[in-house]
């Protein structure tokens, strides 16, 4: 389930609030300053403008500790370069592509560190401004499999990275981990370990996910981050599940959608092992910015495991917003080592609870710059 009881001040609240539950390592197979009261000043980075329809081959390395970051500013992509993504994959900036046109199911997992292969095949539905033939169709079921997933192992790793994907979403379907994480481990790990509960300790793994948080024909979606930053649903942390993925938007207008959308996702990770000071996170979805987080904004409050930035309209922030909000950026101290770095790329479909439900990915592409959806 996705709810659980929360506190604010000294009161006991129940609301429709979000949890990931203690499943994610199932799917697995390794084992700043505050304002005192009123309205948050300072940038934003905050849209809801959403709206819909977007290649890819092999790694060609590049990257390193020290990408430059583009974050929410407009400007050129590598998309903008290589229409229909045609050649991108031979970008110097590009890190990994999957397109889905190996042709075979064993050529496909093969370039792969780890999969659960069964449940996914290859399908006709492209984007339409794709200029493949084919897209990854992952089929997960409570029943089993209940697990469909790739995992890569991205080593040596990056300081930063975007990860542009097309993904079409079947409607009404109970949704429990689906979506593209990545990430970090260190030492550099070729399986997922998300370790469900725990909190990182900042040498060791960090993630950020995009997913949906509930069952509905357009579910609304959010981050679902860990890090050794992150907050607990409980009021006093304890025991080996009281850390599970904290949200971070609280949009009602960020939904999936049964059909081809392009999302992509963007991590820089701190310079300073000591500071939070430069990292950031960022959204957009159809090419429209959704929220950029930088280590001054936007502004926002936390309530537990949930982070409500300035403009958050989910009523699990809005029925419990404080008097007088504590006003803060987003932590995003991701790391405590630069021996720790963005090496881990998973996308997955994950189901638990009774029922079958699949999502179409395609056109996945992971570099160092921004990457736009295709032109």
């Amino acid at each position: 389930m996705r709810a659980h009881l929360f506190s604010v001040g000294a009161t006991l609240l129940l609301g429709a609030a979000w949890l990931g539950c203690g499943s994610d390592g199932e799917s697995g197979s390794g084992g700043a300053g505050a304002q005192a009261t009123g309205t948050p000043t300072g940038g934003g980075g905050m849209s809801t403008g959403i709206g819909g329809t977007a290649q890819g081959g092999t790694s060609t390395g590049g990257g390193g500790d020290g990408a430059t970051s583009q974050g929410g500013s407009g400007g050129p992509t590598l998309s903008d370069q290589y229409p229909g993504d045609v050649g991108i994959e031979s970008d110097p900036a590009v890190v990994w592509v999957e397109n889905f046109e190996e042709g075979t199911l064993a050529a496909l997992f093969a370039r792969y560190d780890d999969s659960k292969p069964d449940g996914l095949s290859f399908d006709a539905d492209v984007p339409a401004a794709s200029s493949g033939a084919a897209s990854g169709k992952l089929t997960a079921n409570g029943a089993g499999p209940n697990a469909v997933d790739f995992f890569k192992n991205l080593s040596p790793g990056y300081g930063e990275l975007f990860v542009r994907y097309y993904a079409k979403y079947q409607a009404d379907v109970p949704w429990h981990h689906t979506g593209v994480w990545f990430g970090g481990y260190n030492p550099a790990s070729s399986w997922p370990n998300p370790q469900a509960g725990l909190k990182p300790n900042g040498d060791d793994r960090f993630s950020v996910s995009f997913e949906p948080m509930e069952q509905a024909s357009e579910p609304r979606a959010d981050f679902y981050n860990y890090w050794m930053d992150m907050h607990s649903w409980m009021q006093t942390p304890a025991g080996d599940t009281a850390y599970y993925g904290n949200t971070l938007i609280h949009q009602t207008a960020v939904r999936v959608r049964a059909e081809w959308m392009c999302i992509e996702l963007h991590a820089k990770l701190n310079p300073d092992p000591a500071s939070a000071a430069g990292a950031q996170l960022g959204l957009w979805i159809d090419d429209q910015a959704v929220i950029q987080f930088t280590d001054t904004a936007p502004l926002g409050w936390w309530i537990r495991d949930k982070f409500c930035p300035q403009g958050a309209d989910g009523a699990e922030c809005t029925d419990y917003t404080p008097a007088s909000p504590d006003w803060v950026p987003l932590d995003l101290r991701y790391r405590s080592t630069t021996d720790l770095t963005l090496n881990a790329f998973w996308p997955q479909n994950y189901i638990t609870d009774p029922g079958e439900g699949s999502v179409w990915y395609d056109d996945m592409v992971v570099a160092t710059k921004r990457i736009g959806c295709i032109r």
